[in-house]
């Protein structure tokens, strides 16, 4: 906000111009007056007769005291030196200049600690009511821009091309720069439930995100006869708008009160659609805040940016997309922009300030969550599938002094019973940091490979950090060959371009080069993986891209804090509206390269610094394949970008070891769940500063669930391997791992369908229940999959979560298989005023005996495994699945099994599991496999349709377990019973806190073992995790509600308002492929149909009353084959 105060020389000249005035009536004006002014040519705005600035004696003050040139332009405003005693800037004619400026528009006129009185001396407006956006008090008084008129229209059956006319003559709007006089809107209706419109300058190139970095949309496009929109324009100004036809809803809406229709300039677009009060938006990133946007002023900036993670700031990546729940549907709006830019969120409009390329606008009508999702990834790409052993949990740090470091925490894991298969190497392992070389010192390459064959030897895998800085040292490798193939960014004067990072000066890879550069950096990738092993994959950091200057520096500089601007390097480009970088409209070349700096394709890095990163990671991601054809790459990126998901996973950055850091996880995993980069975490326990004991292991309870799951921080921050805390933190990681291990079939799954419709891993509440209000605000809970919800203890201390369980259905805990909340029949979750307090619980979280609280819906199977200590290992186990039943009898579920590894997987099976009325359970396998005689080599069916040996080969190729051992059903006490008082409502308050508060303290039972929080053994082996399940019992007051089938008749009296569960006691009918298994006859007068095992097959079945649930084992069912089974219950 600051300015300077008119110099002593500005004062005189316009006193000057002030003692001109007393002549203005004379017909000759006094030499001595105008004798000190020179003759001077208007200025370019004021050239002809009849121009708006023309006017020599009616001019109307557009300044004050000691205005600039520069000052009078910022205002909008007419520049004319004259030796007449008229203002020289002055008000354009037949505009109006008011203080109507809406806030996201005004433009600041003052200085730091101006006052009421030097704002109005200044000739602006004042305003001083506190704002969210922080928004000047003194700003200038502006003219509402008239905006484009329709000149012409060519409609078709697939879009419209619309001829637009600046209004008002060539001199037009003028907010930062010289308005397009001509421009060309194309709207192409491209598929049912997605409309692109695009802005284009009818008579001027302008920049567009090359194909090479986000392909076109041709191949996406279905030309269908009927649309799930309609498009529709206004003429003057021109204005437009997208309705979804389902609900009538207007999902984009340039025509916005008070807010200019269009602006189009050099260096500067601005368009504003409508949205409703207090709306529900979600995206709009890289950044460190709250799921669900804050409407009443949010600038969000996008100029990737290394930065340690400020909470509301621009950082690592951009991502120019958002998604609004609106009514309980979704739909999603994508600017197709790499430039800078400002997206401001303020009550009932979105604004979005570009300072370059054009306006390309995707708007995507879902209408639900996962629609909108699945129809953004089919134009940005779509999620990998990552390898199945980068599903599992990895160890980091920066600051493991030699290789030997290294080794002792492999070995520490192993030796502690904890899961790993991901190792993790930062720039220690370097000379002198430079990329591609090793310390021969503290990590000699042959003790690096000795590591990595030992790892490969385990199936676990090595991951290496490369940096984009190629340090400038002649004689070294990649440095000589790179510039022998002249694949650096360069200088306007055609030099490299120099910034310094951890090796010192260095060059940039120019990564939208992808012939040469791209070959460069394969040949590098190679030769670590010649040196190492294909075991070892790259982690790519610093890549938005980071540099200790700012802009280019010298080789002179004595240190990183000391820039020094080259004198080949020209002076940033002069954007006249400054996005609000680093939350203080910094330049933009802060901590990284002069923003002008140009590509081999003649591209500036004004357009295209925000895909650095992304760049980086295609360009890595496909020299893997190169390296590896049909092995999947795994790659970590740092900054990202539109579509960087189909190539690299990312975490979120330099976070801090603080308990709000924990809670900013969720947001961020969220959020970038839905740019299309599911394969997402944050470093467990924090980067920067040192953790706590408790927060460690609250940030391992929680990481664990991440679908990218690593522990990593800095070289100053104390350890913190779980391992550190052998009481606490060792136990509580060792559990959560085991239940994130034995949960990778289901992990698995979900991958395989983000890979395939971009559905996120992690999901907010809303995705399942979009008409639940209050789900939409809700993101300290979270979906694993559409099944499970995490409620995690985020705060110190704590000992209970608050959990909202949201829709109408019933939930079961995931470690006692109670049924924890049930059936909500008031189906009030579309009142926004409704806060339901009869669907929340306390859930215990204590430290050191409870694992981190999960629920599953109702309605759900989930198939698990054997945890072991590596995912391979995992794999070979056999299944089990847990089901739980909806308030009806019902569940599904489904499963996804290939090898793991491959890009072509000819060897794959999707299983599906369906449980109908409480009765029946049946599998369905879909195969396919390969077959030389068949058209496309493969063929699909079901076991019955391979030979023997095909069969063998197949199950031999998935590397998978294939049995199904155990099932567990919760919830075969499901519906209600009637009487004298229906229980057919939501549970009492009372009732729900009984059951609450009853629970806390107790020792929860893990799925897969016997031995939870203190009573773990430290050296448990992962065979003792799997026992014979029980289950929490409670008196009659804490029982959980449960509904008995309504033909029981069962009653409660008036006297005893007890809610009991209906509880079932025995199977009268157990039923296995066809075969009737005894129960107990005079042939097997052991047997029951609470307990038992059949001596004959093996099959073995409990029955608990208290939790309605049954459990079979020993069932061997065939994972690849259709089976079913059949029970009848008393």
């Amino acid at each position: 906000m600051g300015r300077r105060r008119p110099s002593p020389a500005y004062v005189a000249l316009v006193g000057t111009l002030a003692l001109a005035a007393l002549f203005a009536d004379a017909a000759v004006v006094p030499q001595h007056v105008v004798s000190t002014l020179d003759d001077a040519p208007p200025a370019n705005n004021a050239t002809a007769p009849g121009d708006v600035c023309s006017n020599l004696l009616s001019r109307q003050d557009c300044g004050y005291v000691g205005i600039t040139k520069d000052g009078c332009t910022q205002r909008q405003c007419c520049w004319a030196p004259s030796q007449a005693p008229i203002p020289w800037c002055f008000q354009k004619k037949n505009e109006e200049y008011l203080c109507a400026a809406d806030i996201v528009n005004r433009r600041d006129c003052g200085f730091l600690g101006i006052s009421a009185q030097e704002c109005y001396t200044r000739n602006c407006c004042w305003d001083s009511d506190q704002n969210n956006l922080n928004a000047p008090f003194c700003f200038l008084k502006q003219h509402q821009c008239k905006g484009y008129g329709v000149k012409g229209v060519q409609e078709s059956d697939t879009g419209l091309s619309i001829d637009l006319e600046l209004i008002g003559g060539p001199t037009g709007c003028a907010r930062f720069g010289k308005d397009a006089a001509r421009l060309t809107v194309v709207v192409d209706f491209e598929t049912e439930s997605r409309v692109r419109v695009k802005v284009l300058d009818k008579d001027t190139a302008r920049y567009e995100i090359p194909t090479e970095a986000l392909p076109s949309t041709a191949s996406t496009i279905r030309r269908v006869d009927s649309r799930g929109y309609s498009f529709k324009y206004t003429e003057s100004p021109f204005t437009f708008s997208v309705t979804r036809v389902s609900d009538g809803q207007v999902v984009f809406d340039s025509s916005v009160t008070g807010m200019d229709s269009l602006v189009y300039e050099d260096g500067y677009l601005e368009i504003s659609s409508v949205l409703p009060a207090d709306a529900n938006i979600y995206g709009l990133g890289e950044v460190v805040t709250s799921f669900r946007r804050d409407t009443r002023g949010t600038r969000q900036t996008m100029w990737a940016r290394d930065a340690p993670t400020p909470v509301d700031e621009n950082l690592y990546g951009s991502h120019p997309f958002h998604l609004e729940m609106r009514d309980g549907s979704a739909h999603g709006v994508f600017l197709r922009n790499s430039n800078g830019m400002d997206v401001i969120l303020t009550p009932n409009k979105i604004t979005y300030k570009v300072i370059g390329g054009i306006f390309d606008f995707t708007v995507f009508v879902g209408p639900s969550p996962s629609d909108v999702i699945n129809q953004y990834t089919e134009v940005i790409g779509r999620p990998h599938m990552p390898p199945a052993w980068a599903m599992g949990f990895h160890q980091s740090r920066y600051g493991y002094k030699n290789i030997d470091d290294v080794n002792s925490v492999v070995s520490r894991y192993k030796q502690e019973n904890l899961p790993l298969d991901g190792v993790w190497i930062d720039i220690d392992y370097m000379d002198s940091f430079k990329d591609f070389s090793f310390d021969e010192t503290r990590f000699p390459k042959a003790e690096v490979r000795a590591l990595a064959e030992n790892l490969d030897a385990n199936n676990q895998s090595m991951i290496l950090i490369v940096d984009p800085g190629i340090p400038i040292l002649p004689g070294y490798e990649p440095y000589e060959t790179g510039m022998a193939n002249d694949v650096f960014i360069k200088t306007l004067t055609g030099k490299p371009i120099e910034g310094r990072v951890w090796p010192g000066q260095t060059y940039f890879p120019d990564f939208l080069n992808t012939n040469e550069t791209w070959a460069f950096w394969q040949g590098e990738l190679g030769k670590t993986r010649d040196d190492l092993g294909d075991n070892v994959y790259p982690w790519i950091d610093m890549n938005e891209p980071s540099n200790f200057c700012n802009g280019a520096c010298t080789q002179n500089a004595p240190n990183a804090n000391q820039v020094v601007k080259r004198d080949d390097a020209q002076p940033p480009v002069n954007l006249k509206y400054s996005i609000n970088n680093a939350g203080n409209q910094a330049p933009l070349d802060q901590k990284t390269l002069a923003e002008n700096a140009v590509h081999k394709n003649g591209l500036r890095l004004t357009d295209t610094h925000n895909m650095y990163g992304h760049m980086e990671a295609q360009a890595t991601h496909h020299a893997l394949l190169q390296l590896k054809p049909d092995t999947r790459p795994f790659i970590l990126t740092r900054s990202t970008f539109a579509g960087t998901g189909a190539f690299a996973a990312h975490w979120t950055g330099d976070n801090w070891s603080q308990w709000n850091h924990l809670y900013f996880s969720i947001p961020g995993i969220l959020s970038f769940g839905l740019f299309g980069i599911p394969f997402a975490g944050s470093d467990i326990c924090g980067f920067n500063g040192d953790t706590t004991e408790e927060l460690c292991l609250r940030w391992h309870q929680l990481g664990a669930l991440y679908p990218f799951s690593r522990n990593h921080n800095d070289i100053h921050s104390v350890d913190q391997e779980p391992y550190i805390w052998p009481d606490t933190v060792l136990p509580a990681t060792r559990q959560a791992l085991q239940i994130r291990y034995s949960l990778l079939p289901y992990y698995y799954t979900l991958f395989d369908r983000a890979h395939r419709t971009g559905q996120p891993v992690w999901q907010p509440l809303f995705f399942q229940y979009p008409q639940d209000t209050l789900s939409l605000k809700i993101d300290k809970q979270f979906l694993l999959g559409d099944a499970i919800m995490v409620s995690p203890a985020l705060y110190q201390g704590q000992i209970q979560v608050k959990s909202y369980f949201p829709g109408t259905g019933r939930w079961f805990d995931f470690t006692t298989h109670q049924c924890i909340m049930e059936t909500d029949t008031s189906n009030n979750t579309t009142d926004p005023s409704g806060d339901r307090p009869n669907r929340y619980l306390f859930l215990p979280a204590k430290m050191g005996t409870d694992a981190i609280p999960m629920s599953i819906a109702g309605g759900h199977v989930i198939p698990i495994q054997n945890p072991q200590l590596t995912v391979a290992a995992t794999r070979l186990q056999p299944l089990s699945l847990i089901i739980a039943l909806d308030k009806d009898g019902n569940a599904q579920g489904e499963l996804y099994v290939d090898d793991g590894t491959s890009v072509q997987n000819l060897n794959q099976a999707r299983i599906s599991w369906e449980l109908n009325k409480g009765e029946q359970l049946v599998s369905h396998a879909a195969l396919q496999w390969p077959s030389a005689s068949l058209k496309g080599g493969v063929a699909s069916g079901d076991l019955k349709g391979m030979t023997a040996a095909q069969a063998q080969d197949f199950r031999a190729n998935l590397g998978h377990g294939d049995k199904i051992e155990k099932v567990v059903v919760m919830g075969l006490n499901f519906g209600r019973f009637g009487g004298e008082k229906d229980i057919d409502g939501p549970i009492p308050t009372a009732v729900s806190r009984s059951v609450e508060m009853r629970t806390q303290g107790r020792q929860h039972v893990n799925l897969h073992r016997r031995d939870q929080g203190r009573g773990h053994p430290r050296n448990a082996g992962a065979g003792e995790r799997w026992g014979k399940q029980t289950v929490f019992k409670r008196d009659a007051e804490g029982q959980s509600p449960h509904h008995a089938p309504k033909a029981a008749s069962s009653k409660v009296s008036d006297e005893t308002p007890v809610f009991q569960a209906a509880k079932v006691s025995a199977l009268s009918q157990l039923n296995v492929n066809g075969a009737q298994i005894p129960l107990g006859d005079a042939l097997h007068p052991g047997l029951n149909g609470t307990a038992g095992q059949d001596p004959t097959t093996g099959f073995a079945w409990e029955v608990s009353q208290e939790a309605g649930s049954l459990t079979l084992t020993g069932l061997q069912m065939d994972l690849f084959n259709g089976w079913f089974v059949q029970w009848k219950m008393t």
